[in-house]
């Protein structure tokens, strides 16, 4: 299941990337004070206040500290390698000119990048094993990556050994992903949202709803299928990730699906139960468009494209897949974040910055990862391609407080609003693969063959316990 969820994942953001792709700090002058005759000073001074004198005196203030500079102690002529995901060629110009800056920030630090793509993982694990691994590197949090490395020790804790003004410039639920033993090895880096894209020819002209009224949390996603459907004769276009059931039950359903202390599967809970009976209630009642609900993400886009669907939860990028393939239904497009679950969290898909645990440069190594991961840095990689900041006072900036004018742009605005929402809550978990194998047969039997939904999750929990007992 690691293979398809990577594939699932590094498709998601290399579309958004190629789909988007298809200097210090300057010190205020003084002005000069205009008197008879020109002398120019060779020196730096800083002329705090306007004096009388009989020459004028051209002055450069002297530069304070860079407000990026925030690692102290910086190691001397350190020389750092820097690995990337997937950003070459398309980014060459914002990684190079990112790493300009940071030498101009850190002077004396000198930075070499290389940019690995489809072998990266594997280049990654074997790096280790050669010693020859990057000072700091692109990892994913998404796809467990993080988590891998730190277990081994090959990681740097960074919870402990990065000030906490630093940290405080992340979202904490970003900042703490892939925790092990409470402590964070990663720095997060750029972020993809979803949200739900509503066709206003069906949601708005023959439902006769408004989008600004669109269900904010999940429970209330049924009540709204029932609606369109009496009005519209429309079914919903709902998907449970069918390859990470248990991840839809915990976002979506308030679901405690393991406990990592007794080792032992949980998801056949009250919680549980009334997360699988939501949707075997919206089966019985023909709601929803069965065709979509357990079916790979493709099949619920060309419904929603085709133009036979009011709401569908998506990338934001795939607004312009919309518009290709049905440019009639592209002027009747929305965009509304995604509805909590009783979890009260997104589900994130993150990229971050980790760095090596035995760096001869912990400081400089850490210097450039809480460079690349910083408000700028970050809001200059999302002005070039549709990615979100994971640094809240990115979103300060007018890019994402103007008014959009474009449909694709309507997700700036609340961009932020989701970001904030995103932390993970699934814990790690023995035989990913075969335990979702299992939920996903309970699931479908509780769907479509009438079994209860506590015997069919009971049943698959006992079937799961096995499985890692073994």
């Amino acid at each position: 299941m690691k293979k398809k969820v990577l594939l699932s994942f590094s498709l998601l953001m290399i579309a958004s990337i190629m789909l988007a792709a298809c200097a210090t700090a300057t010190p205020v002058v003084q002005e000069p004070q205009v008197i008879r005759e020109t002398q120019v000073v060779v020196e730096t001074q800083v002329v705090k206040e306007t004096q009388i004198v009989e020459k004028e005196v051209l002055v450069t203030p002297t530069a304070g500290p860079n407000p990026e500079a925030v690692i102290e102690g910086v190691e001397p002529n350190a020389e750092l390698t820097v690995w990337t995901f997937f950003l070459s060629p398309t980014f060459d110009d914002y990684i190079a000119s990112t790493i300009a800056r940071f030498e101009e920030t850190y002077p004396g630090v000198t930075v070499n990048w290389e940019d690995h793509q489809a072998t990266f993982l594997d280049d990654y694990r074997n790096s280790f094993a050669a010693e020859i691994a990057p000072d700091v590197a692109n990892l994913s949090d998404t796809e467990g990556w993080v988590r891998e490395f730190a277990q081994k020790g090959l990681l740097l804790n960074l919870s402990d050994n990065l000030p906490q003004e630093v940290i405080d410039q992340y979202y904490p639920g970003l900042f703490n992903l892939q925790l092990v033993d409470g402590k964070s090895y990663q720095v997060p880096w750029y972020q993809a949202i979803a949200v739900e894209l509503i066709n206003k020819q069906i949601y708005v002209e023959q439902a006769g709803l408004a989008v600004e009224d669109f269900p904010k949390t999940f429970d209330e996603i049924p009540a709204l299928c029932q609606t369109i459907k009496d009005a519209t004769g429309t079914l919903c276009d709902l998907r449970i990730a069918y390859t990470d059931i248990l991840r839809d039950m915990a976002y979506q359903g308030g679901v405690d699906v393991f406990d990592p202390d007794t080792q032992q599967f949980t998801f056949d809970s009250p919680e549980g139960v009334a997360w699988l009976q939501m949707y075997v209630d919206m089966v019985q009642a023909g709601t929803l468009d069965r065709s979509a609900l357990l079916a790979e993400d493709r099949v619920g886009l060309e419904l929603f494209t085709s133009g036979q669907a009011a709401f569908y939860q998506t990338g934001p990028q795939l607004i312009r897949v919309v518009r290709e393939n049905n440019p009639g239904l592209y002027g009747y497009l929305a965009a509304v974040p995604v509805p909590v679950g009783k979890s009260g969290a997104l589900n994130p898909t993150s990229m971050a910055m980790s760095v090596k645990a035995d760096t001869p440069y912990p400081k400089a190594a850490m210097a450039l990862a809480t460079f690349f991961t910083n408000p700028r840095s970050q809001l200059e990689f999302a002005k070039i391609v549709g990615i979100y900041p994971a640094t809240p006072a990115s979103y300060e900036d007018p890019f994402f407080t103007e008014q959009p004018v474009a449909i694709e742009e309507e997700v700036r605005p609340i961009a932020q609003e989701i970001i904030s929402k995103q932390a993970d809550i699934v814990p790690e978990y023995p035989q990913p693969a075969d335990v979702n194998e299992t939920v996903r047969l309970a699931v479908e039997s509780a769907l479509y063959n009438n079994v209860p939904a506590q015997q069919a999750l009971s049943d698959a929990v006992a079937e799961a316990n096995a499985l890692i007992g073994q």
